[in-house]
């Protein structure tokens, strides 16, 4: 599960190490570009001995040699050196062979070519555009990417670092900007149901969302995980522009034992969820599950249709219900459902999606916690959200 995501993010952060430590390459190329200075070599004995040997010889000094010889101080008689004492330069020492290096996991690789020195601004700016990058292709908002590499900038940038310490500051700033986008502050839906109980009168949750996201199988699945917690349900068919919905709606509730309350064709759907918080008040049902048009989220009439339903009914939940796999497009339904006043987000298609940022984009956009996830077509494979396994399954 999330492949891609898994796979551009660690190619991220190896590029982000191979920039550092491509400027530590050049520091030391330039090093060893300087000229050092040889100390000068000394002219051995046996050479002195040589040159001397000749001047001996020589007529010049000969002639000089029979001329009146000036009274001086003699000088005490130089040690003659033999011509094997010659003068030795000092062996070099051989360098200490390259240690192995030891095999990096996914985080420390950044760390390789790092030494406690500051990390200049301009090599991260480079070097966290790959990571950026690598967020965005995984239907990660803009603004949550940035934050990341924001947060990453922030730690590093300029500072002196231990090599030790570099892979828990990447690890945590990541970790840290996932955890603080998913960690909404959540939705008890059996505490709503309760509450409502407690005033003897249904829990009304409302189902929203673009067309073929997936609302009528997930009221089918909350009925089911509903009814399994001891709860009992109402199916309110109130996407009257669809034959095939109400036609849809019907059969999950066959198969659930969950009555369905619908009205003809092209009905009013506020007045279909008005009739089945009335049935579920006089038959002492705990939930009613009310169905929706999918609206094309750029559709004005329709979201103002949305709203009055909200007015009408008071719903005690308004879920949005939204495809994993959506991509960048959950931030534009995000922002035009958002108008209707959500409660929180139903993510479908979560066990095939191969990215991961869906979830955090629309948390980021609306502000609001993830409910549940739809894991498979099975009215089983619904699981209320874990922001421990979620972040495990991303990472």
């Amino acid at each position: 599960m999330f492949d891609s995501f898994k796979k551009k993010i660690s190619a991220a952060i190896s590029s982000i190490s191979d920039k550092i430590a491509g400027k530590k390459e050049e520091e030391r190329e330039e090093k060893k570009a300087e000229p050092v200075q040889k100390p000068e070599k000394k002219t051995s004995t046996k050479a002195h001995i040589q040159k001397a040997q000749k001047l001996q010889k020589s007529p010049k000094q000969k002639s000089v040699a029979r001329e009146k010889p000036v009274q001086t101080e003699p000088e005490p008689p130089a040690r003659e050196l033999k011509p094997e004492e010659e003068i030795k330069e000092p062996e070099p020492v051989a360098p200490e062979p390259p240690k192995a290096e030891e095999k990096r996991g996914f985080f420390s690789r950044i760390t390789g070519a790092i030494t406690e020195t500051k990390i200049s601004n301009e090599v991260l700016d480079g070097a966290l555009w790959d990571l950026e990058l690598a967020l965005l292709e995984n239907n990660v908002a803009s603004e949550v990417a940035s934050g990341i590499c924001s947060d990453i900038k922030l730690k590093l940038g300029g500072k002196s670092v231990k090599r030790s310490a570099v892979e828990k500051i990447i690890k945590d700033s990541v970790l840290e900007s996932v955890k603080r986008e998913l960690d909404q502050k959540p939705v008890d839906v059996e505490a709503k149901v309760l509450a409502a109980k407690k005033e003897k009168r249904p829990c009304v949750i409302m189902f929203v969302g673009f067309n073929g996201s997936g609302k009528t199988t997930n009221i089918a699945k909350l009925g089911f995980w509903l009814k399994n917690k001891g709860y009992s349900c109402v199916f309110a068919a109130a996407d009257s522009f669809r034959v095939a919905a109400i036609e849809q709606l019907e059969e999950h509730g066959r198969r659930l034992g969950i009555p369905v309350i619908k009205h003809q064709y092209g009905a009013d759907p506020a007045a279909v969820i008005f009739d089945a918080i009335a049935h579920a008040k006089a038959k002492g049902i705990d939930v009613v599950l009310a169905d929706t048009a999918g609206r094309v989220h750029t559709d004005k009439n329709l979201i103002e249709e949305l709203k009055k339903i909200v007015r009408v009914n008071k719903p005690d939940l308004k879920l949005l219900v939204v495809e994993a796999i959506a991509g960048n497009d959950v931030i534009e339904q995000a922002k035009i459902f958002g108008e209707v006043g959500l409660d929180g987000v139903i993510l479908s298609k979560w066990d095939i999606d191969d990215k991961g940022g869906a979830a955090l984009s629309v948390t980021h956009t609306l502000q609001k916690p993830i409910v549940f996830l739809g894991t498979g077509q099975n009215y089983e494979d619904f699981r209320k959200f874990d922001l421990e396994k979620v972040v495990s399954s991303i990472f």
